[in-house]
């Protein structure tokens, strides 16, 4: 070959282009295919997947920790001989046992050291003082409940405004004694002060997100146990391999090659505990004890407890915006205020600076420390972003009487330059010359005939006697943030199917599935011949789900991994067989070059001859008596051929476009939202969505749309009603549970239209884009621009309940 398929990865790694390799149309079966089967479907549909949760060993004791009554508190002392003396309790470990007093790498992004028990709780609910193990969790309950506790109170700061006004109590003295102001930044380009002197209009608003939390179905737990010195670990968790660089850290190093680890199906995990710095301290506790009491133990969260932080983009905004009578934006200033956010995320005008062409821009965000818990991405760490850049465009246009979708394409541009450079760039790169915002607005339009329903706002009262109103926003498609990602295959002996290899977290996106059919085409094999099946160590670990980075990093991986072991495999088919120092067998096709054979339905035929064939399973050969190769003959003691192992490995890596603006954001999505405001209560009827995603190529369709779907009901829920309430005299969380928490079912959404475009236009292979976090993210604050369409008054706090409708109109 002209170039191994080794160099050609190599040559795609960080990639700044257009796929320079793609498969040829002519290849392509599985990709794209709307009927290609589930992996996970049959287990999970009949209820037989096995969560972490559902867990069950021989002996194991059960394993809680004591929560805070209060939002800010140090424990004085505490009496825990009660518990201790429960039939069925087995162990206590206390917050001043020898054995926790150090530090530990918990787990969160990177190495965050912190204790694994604390002393000082900073928000009602947190875990702290002492974990109790037991032969149930009934036991458990009672146990915690008999520990007698001396706090000593302190004082407390709910809201992240009235946490940086001067005077204001300390939230977390133990590491920001002096402020609650934890950090700034700021961020953007040009210069703000010029671009208003040169508007026609300068309009300024305020916005507040409440808290709102990534509550899953299964709540936070782990299981451990010691086999012999060598710990066995289960896990619910999205990042796999920072669980095992954590372990093997623990009590003073456990080799990495000695940890056996269990990530199980993921009963939804949206982010949220997998990020926070401490997530893995059930599992330590849990290891304390099961190395004391010699049996397994599972720690887990109550319900209540796994409303253990929220979403980071908690806070408030400040913005200020300029802009000509024709719509063309020239400034925007935001200041935004983040509530305990475990990292610092990106700032409230990162979206503006990627995908439009708006000179001037400003985005400052400020750090607060509040006694709630920590905040991180929830479904998105974008959502902050986007908030801005809907209620921004959507000002503008409402402010000037202009439709929304003009204000979108007259600003639509790549990093502050206009589509024509855009389009100049695309060129260079070798990408289509797509404009992806045209032809997504061109198919949501017509979804929700725009043309035909849109109004200007406060206008249209409909027969019910409700109020109607339609909404638009847009933004760039998940291109991709950062990762990487390695993944190996091998062929199996006997049948010659294909098997993947890479640890991951399976949390229900489908993505498993996908890379099957990528490495499907890439070998030519049958989709029913390419399995995969993460849940066990095999020593590779994929790109974790997170940052809809997976199919432009894990993608790369299976389809290097695929192509290298299909050019190892024509070779192979072309060389004499099972070489050893007694002689070797004739070649599967002695007269053929590896470039003269190809494979396709899991047989290797030759290009100009397609009836001399040979199936992957003749290739491999069955395992034999004398071992997994071959056989010796009946008679003569003589062997038979066999085939080396077949087996491939590959990686990829990639910084993250919104790391720098290293790669330029062309790709684009659409969001519409139609519904009906009733002035008298305050109800909104959300009656139709309509998503437009560019994915660039739709390896899964089904699994794409499946994203859309969920994303759409979880963002109305987040836009309609979700709030974590805490009680602003005691600090104590009101609502810490799934009947008062409300989260949106698919009946509250009306009708769903999703549609995919495939432009070609993203930096993954084959031009494809994410999808994962783009529609979660979009849908909540496109609720805004819906209902001030309907009733003619904006609603920039959310969620946009009832009474906020009526306190709008003036009617409480």
């Amino acid at each position: 070959m002209a170039s191994t398929e080794k160099q050609r990865a190599r040559e795609m790694l960080d990639n700044l282009r257009f796929d320079k390799y793609p498969i040829p149309k002519e290849r392509i079966k599985s990709i794209g295919d709307r009927e290609v089967r589930r992996l996970d479907g049959v287990e999970k549909a009949s209820g037989k997947a096995n969560y972490t949760m559902d867990v069950q060993l021989p002996g194991m004791l059960h394993m809680r920790f004591l929560t805070s009554p209060h939002p800010h508190a140090a424990i004085k002392s505490m009496d825990t001989s009660k518990a201790e003396a429960l039939p069925g309790v087995r162990a206590v470990l206390r917050y001043d046992d020898p054995e926790i007093q150090q530090e530990e790498d918990l787990g969160g992004h990177g190495v965050s050291p912190r204790l694994p028990i604390p002393l000082v709780a900073h928000f009602q609910g947190e875990e702290c003082g002492v974990a109790i193990a037991a032969d149930s969790e009934e036991i458990v309950d009672e146990a915690l409940r008999l520990v007698e506790v001396q706090w000593e109170q302190r004082p407390f700061v709910l809201d992240p405004l009235e946490a940086l006004a001067s005077g204001a109590p300390i939230a977390n003295p133990e590491d920001f004694p002096e402020s609650n102001l934890e950090v700034y930044y700021e961020a953007g380009r040009g210069d703000v002060e010029e671009g208003f002197a040169e508007s026609d209009v300068v309009l300024e608003f305020a916005s507040r997100r409440d808290l709102h939390t990534y509550v899953s179905p299964e709540r936070a737990c782990g299981v451990w146990r010691w086999n012999g010195d060598y710990p066995e670990v289960w896990c619910k968790q999205q990042r796999p391999h920072i669980v095992k660089r954590a372990v093997a850290s623990w009590f003073g190093g456990i080799p990495m090659n000695r940890i056996e680890l269990h990530i199980l199906y993921q009963g939804a995990s949206f982010g949220g505990w997998s990020q926070f710095g401490w997530n893995l301290a059930g599992n330590y506790c849990s290891a304390v004890i099961s190395r004391r009491t010699n049996r397994p133990v599972k720690w887990s969260f109550t319900r209540r407890e796994d409303f253990y932080g929220g979403s980071m983009d908690y806070g408030a905004h400040q913005y200020k915006v300029g802009a000509k009578k024709d719509g063309t934006i020239l400034a925007v200033k935001a200041e935004s205020v983040y509530a305990n956010p475990m990292w610092g995320g990106q700032g409230p005008v990162l979206h503006l600076e990627e995908c439009t062409n708006i000179p001037h821009l400003y985005g400052k965000r400020s750090l607060a420390i509040v006694n709630k818990g920590p905040c991180t991405a929830v479904r998105c760490e974008q959502l902050p972003n986007t908030h801005t850049l809907t209620l921004v465009f959507d000002h503008v246009a409402g402010e000037l009487g202009l439709d929304p979708i003009d204000v979108a394409l007259k600003n639509d541009g790549v990093h502050g330059h206009d589509m024509a450079w855009a389009s100049e760039e695309k060129m260079k790169m070798g990408f289509p010359q797509t404009d992806s915002l045209r032809e997504c607005i061109k198919s949501g339009k017509k979804a929700v005939a725009w043309d035909k329903k849109w109004h200007k706002p406060g206008t249209k009262k409909l027969s019910n006697g409700r109020m109607h109103g339609l909404g638009f926003t847009w933004n760039h498609e998940w291109e991709d943030s950062a990762g990487s990602g390695e993944i190996a295959m091998r062929l199996e002996r006997n049948d010659g199917t294909l098997r993947i290899l890479g640890m991951r977290c399976d949390n229900g996106v489908n993505a498993e599935t996908a890379y099957c059919q990528v490495a499907a085409d890439e070998m030519g094999m049958k989709i029913e011949d390419v399995f995969y099946r993460p849940h066990v160590d095999t020593g590779f670990f994929t790109q974790t789900p997170d940052s809809s980075t997976n199919m432009s990093v894990n993608g790369f991986a299976v389809r290097h991994a695929s192509r290298m072991l299909k050019e190892r495999i024509l070779k192979a088919a072309c060389a004499p067989r099972a070489e050893t120092q007694r002689g070797s067998y004739p070649a599967f096709f002695p007269d053929c070059t590896p470039e003269d054979l190809d494979i396709a339905d899991s047989a290797i035929f030759v290009k100009m001859d397609p009836s001399r064939r040979l199936t992957l399973a003749e290739f491999v050969g069955p395992a034999g008596d004398e071992g997994p190769l071959c056989f010796y003959e009946l008679y003569g003691h003589e062997r038979t051929p066999f085939s080396e192992p077949m087996f491939s490995y590959s990686y990829h890596v990639q910084v993250g476009a919104y790391k720098g603006g290293i790669r330029p954001r062309f790709i684009r999505q659409a969001h519409f939202m139609e519904v009906e405001v009733d002035t008298g209560t305050g109800e909104i009827s959300i009656t139709k969505v309509a998503n437009v995603n560019d994915v660039g190529k739709a390896i899964n369709p089904m699994a794409c749309e499946g994203q859309m779907y969920g994303g759409t009901y979880m963002g109305i829920g987040r836009a309609l009603w979700e709030e974590v309430v805490h009680d602003p005299v005691t600090g104590v969380m009101l609502n810490g549970n799934l009947l008062d928490y409300k989260i949106a079912t698919i009946d509250d959404c009306g009708p769903i239209d999703t549609i995919l475009k495939e432009s070609q236009l993203g930096f993954g292979p084959y031009g494809l884009a994410g999808i994962g976090e783009d529609v979660p993210t979009m849908i909540p604050a496109l609720l805004g621009p819906a209902v001030y369409n309907a009733i003619g008054v904006w609603i920039d706090d959310y969620p946009i309940t009832p009474q906020r409708v009526l306190k709008a109109l003036g009617k409480i």
